[in-house]
């Protein structure tokens, strides 16, 4: 039913629109493909992710779900019998290293390659309930791949580019929902050769810090207020939020590329640190308040849902984001956030969309309908969330753009999509000293290494001092087993019955 649901969508946008989509997904779900593993085809569905290097596929079936890449039947597969792993900020995985045949019907420009991937076979909070996809495809660099024992897990972009022997790069561009009464999300993923001239080129870039996640350089964060005149046809902005932290506020520079700041579509969120988190929020509820938007404090920083007998347009305020420019390290371009989606881009209106209508990042999540089969309550998430000391641009950040990521190049373009929220670019600015240096954007990458090795070690002894801890727990239980008395000759029987019996007893 999730499957006919979503192709009869992206049908319907298809004819519309002229225009050939392939990414679907339900709220809070990331945006998926369909793809072809093995021979004979098997079909499944993966989140397209960059913000993970490796594909990864379930190998059995779930409570939820009983469709998964079943190993035995393709007649191709190569099983090292290797085990690899993944950990996740949310969710883990264990699975087995394979390679197999990967294609995917909606890019017949892209052969079927042989490649690395996992198949999993045990996971933690990683598949979501009811979802509509049985795994992923990691799209970002080899160092944060799956890992084992001596082991380097391929990635399919890798396969690809040996296959054709050309670099190639890879275009994103999410839509958001197809209406205000359906959390239902959709897009497009496309490939382009590197070498090949693009029709158009992206309208400002933002170079890749370090090539294992799509790492940037998010140089500040601000809330701004839009303000619509008279004629309804031009928009003025006004900064309502900027200090303490601002693109010239070196602290808050450094603490939102203290750890890692990336660019990742299998996060729905923006996350930012602890603290810019809070001042962010803090004031993004202070203008709904005073807009007599009375939401509890559980929406704002626990992510609790609020629900509401009727869709809401929201009066709130843009979130704006600052990326280091590529062409000069001491400049940056602006993506504006608005602040709730409502989609009627592909019906081409843009009157609407110089209004101000479509918004962002208060996330529809769900719509339920009463029993006369029309929608009586409408529920929303923020999709903006504390990240620690990470700051993350999931891909409610991403929506409304077209997002073009050169891994060879080490840039990604961004430009204005012709569908989803009315996001915006604003830029270049220019400052008198080096961001990259002031901002502490230049860590090395054998830092990079280390820290990642780190993590890695970590977990390895965070897993082994929790088996220990388990053994020892279970030392009397195993004691009483080992030193059982066996049952004499005389006492056994031949029949299953008594065996059963003995057992029991």
């Amino acid at each position: 039913m999730f499957m006919l649901r979503h192709y009869y969508v992206l049908f319907l946008l298809t004819i519309v629109s002229g225009e050939e989509y392939n990414l679907f997904g339900d709220a809070g779900q990331a945006y998926s493909m369909e793809i072809y593993l093995g021979t004979p085809k098997q079909k499944l569905n993966v989140i397209v992710d960059t913000g993970s290097t490796t594909l990864a596929v379930a190998s059995y079936s779930r409570q939820d779900s009983d469709k998964y890449f079943q190993v035995e039947n393709s007649t191709n597969l190569i099983d090292s019998g290797k085990e690899v792993q993944a950990k996740y900020s949310q969710g883990m995985w264990v699975g087995r290293l394979v390679s197999d045949y990967v294609e995917f019907p909606s890019l017949p420009q892209v052969p079927q390659v042989r490649s690395d991937f996992a198949v999993i076979t045990n996971s933690q909070k990683f598949f979501m309930n009811g979802s509509g996809w049985q795994g992923l495809l990691g799209l970002a660099y080899l160092p944060v791949g799956a890992w084992g024992n001596k082991i380097v897990v391929g990635s399919w972009l890798d396969s690809l580019e040996c296959n054709i022997g050309k670099s190639v790069s890879f275009e994103l561009k999410l839509c958001g929902p197809q209406s205000p009464t359906n959390a239902t999300h959709y897009g497009k993923f496309s490939m382009i050769v590197d070498n090949e001239k693009c029709k158009d080129k992206p309208r400002f870039y933002t170079p890749i810090l370090h090539k294992r996640w799509y790492e940037v350089g998010v140089i500040g964060v601000n809330v701004v207020e839009m303000e619509v005149s008279s004629t309804n046809s031009i928009n003025k902005t006004k900064t309502i939020y900027r200090a303490p932290y601002s693109p010239l506020d070196l602290d808050d520079c450094q603490m939102l590329n203290a750890e890692k700041s990336i660019v990742d579509s299998g996060t729905t969120n923006i996350r930012l640190p602890d603290e810019i988190f809070r001042k962010v929020v803090n004031e993004i509820r202070k203008q709904a308040q005073a807009g007599n938007i009375l939401i509890l404090d559980e929406f704002w920083y626990h992510g609790e849902a609020a629900c509401w007998p009727e869709s809401q347009q929201w009066t709130l305020p843009y979130l704006e984001i600052y990326l280091l420019h590529a062409d000069d390290d001491r400049s940056y371009f602006t993506l504006r956030v608005p602040p709730q989606h409502v989609m009627l881009s592909f019906f081409k209106i843009p009157l609407l969309r110089s209004l101000g209508i479509f918004q962002n990042y208060m996330r529809v999540v769900s719509t339920h309908d009463n029993s006369e089969g029309t929608v009586s309550q409408y529920c929303y998430k923020l999709g903006i969330e504390a990240g620690g000391k990470d700051t993350v641009l999931g891909y409610t950040a991403m929506e409304g753009f077209e997002v073009l990521f050169n891994r060879s190049g080490g840039w990604i373009g961004w430009d204005i999509s012709d569908c989803g929220p009315c996001a915006r670019l604003e830029g270049p600015f220019y400052v008198r000293r080096s961001l990259l240096l002031d901002c502490e954007l230049t860590k090395s990458d054998l830092e990079v290494a280390v820290s990642i090795k780190a993590a890695q070690w970590a977990l390895l002894a965070v897993s082994i001092i929790a088996g220990a801890v388990l053994l020892y727990l279970l030392a009397p239980c195993l004691k009483f087993i080992y030193f059982k008395p066996r049952p004499n000759a005389s006492r056994l029987s031949m029949s299953g019955e008594a065996l059963v019996d003995q057992e029991l007893n």
